[in-house]
């Protein structure tokens, strides 16, 4: 109620995303003359590099500061409305500073300099909030479209530092996909373990919806689980007999498979495997293996297949197959377990594996 009585300017009962960045700004200053005594420290001598910055770094802070608060404000904004009332101000201050939640809020940014896919593993119980920022021509809040109508979000076009993106030839280049939402990798169940872990979820609804046929739903899982703990231990012998660590895709759709195995993916973009590449698509592909001397290439089961011979023809570069399972496989006799031993004895081919 203080917070809101001090910073709702305007006393419409709400706070706009500028009335909030100014509590922001407000409560991480307090927060910074708690920690003075730690900017005193007289052996930290690599702080005098930083005087040569002046301004350059003040105005650095400022955009950061004014970032994060615009993220936090979509965060808590549950009814997306453009403002918080009292009770988002007070949840945030609950997830911010109440006993249950030690571990506070974190922000991490992303600095994404080439276009693909990407996925994020994040440890159990740990909550991801994607929210779009601003860097970009045609981001600035492009995804929201319920947003549109902040009064507030129209100060963006006020940034000099937005401004200067429009003489960067590349930053166009990224105008088509405005509209489009931040990707990521759906992809688990291409980890073991993550797969396991869905079982069990899937056996508790079973057992919700169908309590008579516990026993049985419970055997059964036990025994997929059994399976999927040999299939891990299976995979884990890539660590210690593969010389390989790095490996090329033409779509990243392996990250979970990646972090559980220790295993880097380089997206080859341009060989789409929902669509036909071009002829300029190929010819992109053929110039990104060559630049990278890239010996071997993982295509999913649904890429065009003359469009993959004719870079075997142009490169000879060896191509190897992963399964992804996003659609039935057109092998009936394919299951989940036929198929992750078929990505096995793929990735074992491609990196250079020792029995």
């Amino acid at each position: 109620e203080i917070y809101m009585s001090v910073f709702d300017e305007d006393e419409n009962g709400v706070l706009s995303v500028e009335e909030f960045t100014e509590m922001m700004e407000m409560m991480m200053s307090f927060y910074e003359d708690d920690h003075d005594d730690h900017d005193d420290h007289d052996d930290h001598d690599d702080h005098d590099d930083h005087d040569d910055h002046g301004d350059e770094g003040d105005h650095d802070d400022d955009m950061n500061m004014t970032a994060m608060a615009e993220m936090m404000f979509s965060m808590f904004d549950t009814n997306e409305d453009g403002s918080l009332d009292e009770s988002e101000v007070h949840a945030m201050m609950d997830e911010m500073m109440g006993e249950e939640h030690e571990e506070g809020v974190a922000f991490i940014g992303l600095h994404i300099e080439e276009e693909g896919e990407y996925g994020i593993a994040l440890p159990e119980g740990v909550e991801l909030h994607v929210l779009m920022a601003g860097g970009h021509e045609g981001h600035d809040h492009g995804s929201h479209d319920d947003h549109d109508d902040h009064s507030g979000h129209d100060d963006h076009d006020d940034h000099g530092d937005e401004d200067d993106h429009d003489d960067h030839g590349d930053e166009d280049d990224h105008d088509d996909n405005a509209e489009e939402e931040l990707a990521y990798d759906p992809h688990s169940w291409l980890d073991p373990v993550a797969m396991a872990a869905q079982a069990d979820v899937v056996l508790a609804k079973l057992i919700e919806v169908f309590p008579d046929g516990e026993d049985e739903f419970t055997k059964n899982t036990n025994a997929f689980k059994a399976e999927l703990l040999t299939l891990d231990e299976k995979y884990k012998t890539l660590t210690s007999t593969c010389t390989d660590r790095t490996v090329a895709a033409n779509h990243n759709a392996y990250s979970y498979l990646a972090y559980r195995y220790d295993i880097e993916f380089v997206t080859v973009h341009g060989l789409d495997p929902e669509g036909e590449p071009s002829a300029e698509d190929v010819v992109k592909v053929v110039d990104h293996i060559g630049e990278e001397g890239i010996t071997v290439l993982f295509v999913e089961e649904y890429t065009d297949q003359s469009s993959v011979q004719s870079i075997v023809d142009e490169t000879g570069v060896d191509i190897q197959i992963l399964y992804t399972m996003e659609m039935a496989p057109t092998d009936s006799s394919d299951d989940y377990l036929s198929l992750m031993n078929k990505n096995f004895e793929s990735l074992e081919a491609g990196m250079s594996c020792s029995a």
